[in-house]
C-alpha cells in the first residue's frame, strides 16, 4: 500500500527556509513525485532546490513566487497541476511573524501582514480548490499559529492574520469534504527557525525536523487543526478550560513584554 505522500504532486510556498524547507524535504523523503517550491528569495530558492535536486533528481521544481501577487500564485498552481495531470497537496506556508507594541503599528504594517499572511493563503487555497474539485481529491494545508488560537499580548496584527487563516481552513473542510477535499491548518508555537537567529530559543522550543514530523503524522490522519509542540497544546487547553488562569498568564506575558520594550526596546 502506497504511503499518503508517495507519488504525489505538491506545492509548498515559503519553501526555501524554515518550516517550508522542512516540509519540502519531508515530502521528497516520503516519495513525492514532484515538489514545486515557491519562494520570493531567489538566491535561497536556487541554493536549496539545487541541493535537494542532487538528492532527489528531477523531483524538485523551483518557482520564484511572491504570494501577495495573485498571478504568481496562479502560475505556481498551474505549473504543478499540469506537470502530471493532478495536484495532490498545497502547503500555503509563506508568511511572517509580528510582535510589536500598538504605538509602533501603522496601517501600512497592517496591510503588509494581511496581504502576506492572509491574502497569500487565500490565493493559494482558492486557486487550488477548482483543480481539486474537478479531480475529486486533494489536501490543502495552511500554516496558522498558536497566536491565531489564543490572544497573545503584543501580537494583535499577527494573531488577527493567523486567526483568519484558521477559521477559513476549518470552514472549507466542512463545506468541501464531501467532494473528496481535505484541509488542515497547523498552529506552531516555538519552533527553532530563523526567527531565533541571535536569540536563545525558549526551553520548550522544538526543531524544524521535530515539528514537520509531527505535522505530517497528523496530516496523514487528516487532522483539521494541528497544534504543536506539546507545551502549546497545554496552553490551548488552559485557554479553553480555565480562562481565569489563562488570563493571569497572558497578563504576566504582557507585563514582561511591556517592561522589556521600556528598558530594551524589544519584547525579549
Amino acid at each position: 500500500m502506497a504511503g499518503y505522500f508517495e507519488n504525489k504532486v505538491a506545492v509548498v510556498t515559503g519553501a526555501a527556509s524554515g518550516l517550508g524547507l522542512g516540509i519540502s524535504e519531508n515530502l521528497l523523503a516520503k516519495g513525492a513525485r514532484a515538489v514545486f517550491m515557491g519562494d520570493l528569495k531567489e538566491e535561497n530558492l536556487n541554493r536549496e532546490s539545487e541541493r535537494l535536486n542532487e538528492q532527489f533528481p528531477g523531483r524538485v521544481h523551483p518557482v520564484l513566487t511572491d504570494v501577495t501577487k495573485l498571478e504568481q500564485v496562479q502560475g505556481l498552481i498551474e505549473a504543478a497541476s499540469s506537470f502530471d495531470g493532478h495536484l495532490d497537496f498545497v502547503f500555503n506556508n509563506a508568511g511572517m511573524g509580528m510582535t510589536l507594541p500598538t504605538e509602533q503599528i501603522t496601517f501600512d504594517i497592517w496591510k503588509f501582514i494581511i496581504d502576506l499572511n492572509v491574502m497569500g493563503v487565500i490565493y493559494g487555497t482558492y486557486t487550488a480548490i477548482p483543480v481539486m474539485r474537478e479531480q475529486g481529491f486533494g489536501h490543502i494545508v495552511n500554516t496558522g499559529s498558536v497566536a491565531g488560537l489564543l490572544p497573545i499580548p503584543y501580537q494583535a496584527v499577527y494573531a488577527a492574520s493567523k486567526g483568519a487563516v484558521i477559521r477559513m481552513t476549518e470552514s472549507l473542510q466542512y463545506e468541501l469534504e464531501t467532494e473528496g477535499l481535505n484541509f488542515s491548518v497547523f498552529c506552531p508555537s516555538n519552533v527553532r527557525t530563523g526567527i531565533f537567529d541571535g536569540l536563545t530559543p525558549p526551553p520548550d522550543s522544538i526543531s524544524v525536523d521535530e515539528a514537520v514530523e509531527y505535522v505530517f503524522q497528523e496530516i496523514e490522519k487528516k487532522k483539521l487543526v494541528i497544534v504543536l509542540p506539546e507545551s502549546a497544546r497545554k496552553f490551548d487547553d488552559l485557554f479553553r478550560e480555565n480562562r481565569e488562569e489563562f488570563d493571569r498568564f497572558a497578563r504576566q506575558i504582557a507585563a514582561e513584554r511591556r517592561e522589556n520594550y521600556r528598558t530594551k526596546g524589544t519584547y525579549y
